[in-house]
């Protein structure tokens, strides 16, 4: 063994299982093992940051030059009562125009038709006025008759233009199937034979008991006059004027009165929109007993309008004029004093005996409405309206004109 090869070195004894020794890492192994280097990423350019300033104080503007009044506190029982009269007005209004209208087309239309007839037989003469005291009798007979026969469709011409105005103001609202047979929205009671047999007797009733009070004032040396009335029956001898009785004119007042005015002022509660829109019906026949009856009677047709529908509104009052005032009274003339002193003697009894029973049978739940339905404290402040009171004032003096002049004339 040569002395020059390397001896191994001994580690002294410790007591511990001697560590196996690593092997150095060669230099070729240590360079591989170093990390790549990349090349460097360009420079970001590097922005000047602005330098912000803090205000010291803001910018003091001037006060505006005008200052705003003080403003009164709103009462809200006051803008309560101004919408009341607003949304009676307007409903008044137009009730108003229809009934200007309805009067100024038939006046109109009677003076042509009237001068017409008074040209095509008195020619010139007429154009003149020359007559003689016979021609001039002969000449106001003859604007009679005429005015009687072409009654009938002077009414159904008025009623007509006036339908037209009010088509024009709510087509949106009269062309629609809830206008007529109910909103499906809202509960509606189904007609029964029963129900409309009640309505019935109660419309005979109103007759009867009219036949009592007009009967007691005649008692009394005091015959009440409806100048309505009378004109009904003297011109009730056309088809035209049965023909405006018995079916347009139901059929118009009812549309206006029922399905317009009723119905517009329900929002409002529905006792009030029953009795307001029956009064303004009264107030438009412009007579006193006639305006009487027909309020009795609109009380009727609006609850059955505003609980059923329009449709049999339309059916009651159709039968009450067509029927009871038309076909029954038209029977009864047949048979001259005797037939109409019969027939009205049966219209007490059967009206006012059917009123009783039914007021027995069905007051508790009329009563029972009425409490329901009845409108919020100071809703009749309404009827404070301008337009409203100005349909009703004017009705009521035309009213009370003309049957002033009718009691006078019958005395």
């Amino acid at each position: 063994m040569s002395t020059n090869e390397p001896q191994p070195q001994h580690q002294p004894d410790s007591g511990a299982p001697s560590q196996p020794t690593r092997s150095q890492p060669s230099a070729q192994s240590q360079q591989s093992q170093q990390p790549q280097s990349y090349p460097p990423y360009p420079q970001q350019p590097q922005y000047q940051q602005p330098q912000y300033q803090a205000q010291s104080s803001y910018q003091q503007y001037q006060p505006y030059p005008y200052a705003y009044p003080p403003q009164p506190p709103v009462d809200p029982e006051t803008v309560r009562r101004r919408t009341l009269r607003k949304t009676v007005g307007r409903v008044a209004g137009l009730a108003l125009a229809y009934q200007a209208i309805f009067t100024a087309t038939s006046l109109i239309a009677g003076m042509v038709i009237g001068l017409a007839a008074a040209t095509s037989r008195y020619g010139s003469q007429a154009m003149s006025g020359m007559f003689s005291e016979q021609e001039l009798s002969q000449f106001e007979q003859e604007i009679a008759r005429q005015t009687v026969q072409w009654t009938g469709a002077l009414y159904i011409l008025a009623v007509a233009v006036g339908f037209a105005f009010m088509l024009l103001m709510r087509h949106r609202t009269i062309l629609t199937r809830a206008f007529w047979t109910g909103d499906p929205r809202e509960p509606h009671a189904a007609m029964r034979p029963a129900w409309l047999l009640a309505f019935a007797a109660m419309l005979v009733g109103v007759q009867g008991v009219s036949i009592v009070i007009q009967v007691a004032f005649a008692a009394l040396d005091t015959p009440l006059a409806s100048p309505t009335s009378e004109g009904i029956e003297e011109s009730a001898v056309t088809v035209s004027m049965w023909l405006y009785i018995g079916l347009i004119g139901p059929v118009i007042e009812e549309l206006v009165f029922r399905g317009v005015v009723m119905k517009e002022l329900k929002p409002l509660g529905r006792n009030f929109a029953i009795l307001t829109s029956s009064l303004m019906f009264a107030l438009f026949h412009d007579d006193v007993v006639q305006g009487l009856f027909a309020f009795a009677c609109g009380l009727i047709f609006a609850f059955v309008a505003m609980e059923y529908s329009l449709v049999w509104s339309i059916v009651l009052h159709v039968f009450n004029n067509a029927v009871i005032g038309g076909v029954f009274s038209a029977i009864a003339d047949r048979f001259g004093d005797t037939g109409n002193v019969v027939y009205a003697v049966c219209l007490v009894i059967v009206g006012v005996g059917g009123l009783i029973w039914v007021l027995l049978k069905y007051g508790w739940g009329l009563r029972e409405y009425v409490r329901v339905n009845r409108s919020a404290p100071g809703t009749y402040w309404g009827w404070t309206s301008g337009l409203f009171l100005t349909l009703v004032i004017l009705n009521v003096l035309i009213a009370l004109v003309s049957f002033a002049m009718a009691m006078a004339g019958a005395a």
